[in-house]
């Protein structure tokens, strides 16, 4: 299973000039990563666990509806975190990605169905892990 994440994170790396992109758990545990050498998945993963939470608590001081993603734009670099709910409502995996920041809102646009492809290709073996 977790070659397989494995695998749709190259696919996604390949296709979007990614530096990096992760599969967590929402505690912040790495399932699954493909990253350069400089980057530790661990602390992107804690990170976005981190961002995660804040985003669902303001959701819920708000009254705002479900988390979706994330992104936050740097100066020349963006990340983007996703929320993947899975089916049974209480489990939730994170998939992150880092990257220079996108050049027009075309490919800001392209980001997103690529995210829209790996959470499609990915979500049967992230049922299975939260089945465990």
């Amino acid at each position: 299973m977790v070659s397989r994440l494995g695998l749709v994170l190259k696919e996604l790396n390949d296709n979007g000039n990614f530096r990096a992109s992760l599969f967590a758990t929402s505690a912040g545990l790495v399932l699954a990563s493909q990253k350069e050498e400089d980057i530790d998945e661990r602390v992107v993963a804690a990170m976005g666990s981190l961002l995660s939470d804040a985003a669902y608590k303001a959701a819920e001081e708000m009254d705002l509806s479900e988390v979706r993603s994330m992104k936050i734009k740097y100066k020349d670099d963006y990340i983007i975190m996703r929320n993947i709910l899975m089916k049974n409502n209480n489990t939730q995996f994170l998939l992150a990605v880092l990257s220079k920041l996108p050049e027009s809102e075309e490919i800001e646009k392209y980001i997103d169905q690529l995210l829209d492809w790996a959470e499609e290709n990915s979500k049967g073996d992230l049922e299975k892990l939260s089945s465990l």
